[in-house]
């Protein structure tokens, strides 16, 4: 009966845009700017020469072939290298690649791997790290960052626990809300506490195998995650509940996402040569 109101509950999304890649990608991350500019990492199957492709005709650029955690802001992009947070001016056309400012204080780069990244709107950075053990010592946190122009960053706060219990196993990807919240694609669950990193609530989705990957918030603050091994999107309410998985044409393995201010939701796809801008 459950399988069958998941099914009911499913809503097909339109194909507004097909972007063409030319190439076939591992696509890691995806990240819209607010300049109508979106940006991908990658790992390719082949060689892959200079740090960016441009499309032309598309407000579209690759960038980092590394397979990097990404977030772009106001033509800035932050990325994860060798655990450390970076940050680089770009234009909608080409990254440039020198200057990068050192984020990240190197306190935990050899105890933890950073993975995602975002940039709040009052500025703080937010970075998942994890401990790289496994199974039942394996543990995460979310490190809150202050930038300073000078002296790199200092550490505003930790998220690891909440009434003495771990809140993470190994988090990836993450996003805040529009109410604040701090969303974080977990293992086997979405871990979604308040911006003083109270729990608020966990999202185990609706099958055993609910593997989330790429989150994003829409303007209604819904969580929207990419259930990548089970070719599925969900959209939770901000409160937990489940309101529909987003369906389209040939959805398969999708991975990365990201909105825009309309709402439309582009979709990286876990191996592929395209990229959907999808929309309710």
């Amino acid at each position: 009966a459950m399988n069958e109101a998941q099914a009911l509950s499913s809503v097909n999304y339109r194909i507004l845009r097909t972007i063409s890649l030319n190439q076939q990608f591992y696509i890691i991350d995806i990240a819209y700017s607010d300049r109508n500019t979106v940006c991908l990492s990658v790992c390719a199957d082949q060689k892959f020469y200079g740090s960016t492709v441009n499309i032309e005709r598309n407000p579209f650029s690759i960038v980092l072939p590394t397979g990097s955690y990404i977030n772009y802001v106001r033509s800035t992009i932050y990325y994860i290298n060798d655990n450390i947070v970076n940050a680089c001016s770009c234009t909608s056309s080409y990254l440039r690649i020198n200057g990068l400012t050192l984020l990240q204080n190197k306190a935990d780069v050899n105890l933890f791997q950073t993975h995602g990244i975002v940039v709040c709107k009052s500025g703080y950075i937010l970075v998942c790290q994890w401990n790289r053990k496994f199974k039942d010592q394996s543990a995460g946190k979310v490190v809150k960052l202050q930038y300073m122009d000078d002296s790199g960053s200092r550490i505003v706060m930790e998220i690891e626990s909440d009434k003495n219990q771990p809140l993470y196993i190994c988090p990836t990807y993450i996003a805040e809300n529009g109410n604040g919240d701090i969303c974080v694609s977990d293992v086997r669950a979405v871990v979604v506490t308040d911006a003083g990193g109270m729990l608020r609530f966990r999202y185990q989705g609706n099958s055993r195998d609910f593997d989330p990957y790429g989150i994003c918030c829409d303007s209604s603050c819904n969580i929207i995650v990419a259930d990548m091994k089970n070719d599925k999107i969900h959209v939770i309410d901000k409160d937990g509940t489940f309101l529909h998985h987003v369906t389209y044409d040939g959805i398969k393995m999708p991975r990365a996402i990201c909105i825009d201010e309309n709402n439309n939701l582009y979709v990286g796809e876990w191996h592929t040569d395209t990229v959907k801008v999808i929309a309710r």
